[in-house]
């Protein structure tokens, strides 16, 4: 039964980061000017934060069912907020500035989404 899971999320990994690659490119290229951001790295820097976010709340583990929603959700935007940040900025070869610029919307867009679902289980 583990090892099912752990395949489902490593294929829902690949899945999304596929999908948030073409996403976070177009966002990279346009909102924060990031010259040399193409599909395959863009790709990267989305599996490889989600990739160490997930790896971070398996180490968070039991402990987490101690905490709200609330803090669930503050502490989920604030680890991927750091991760898409700093790893679009070592992948892309670009500025702070630039990486923050690319990710912002994609951080907004996925605290909304991942607000509202956490609004209807409670």
């Amino acid at each position: 039964m583990e090892s099912t899971i752990i395949t489902m999320m490593i294929v829902g990994l690949i899945v999304g980061s596929a999908i948030g690659g073409g996403i976070l490119m177009i966002l990279a290229k346009y909102v924060g000017k990031v010259s040399n951001a193409k599909y395959g790295n863009s790709f990267m820097v989305c599996l490889l934060a989600s990739a160490i976010n997930y790896f971070i709340w398996y180490l968070i583990g039991v402990d987490a069912y101690k905490m709200s929603f609330f803090s669930i959700f503050a502490l989920n935007v604030v680890i991927l907020s750091i991760l898409y940040i700093v790893i679009g900025k070592i992948v892309w070869k670009c500025t702070w500035r630039e990486s923050f610029m690319a990710n912002i919307i994609w951080i907004v867009l996925y605290a909304a989404f991942m607000g509202y679902g956490l609004s209807q289980l409670s």
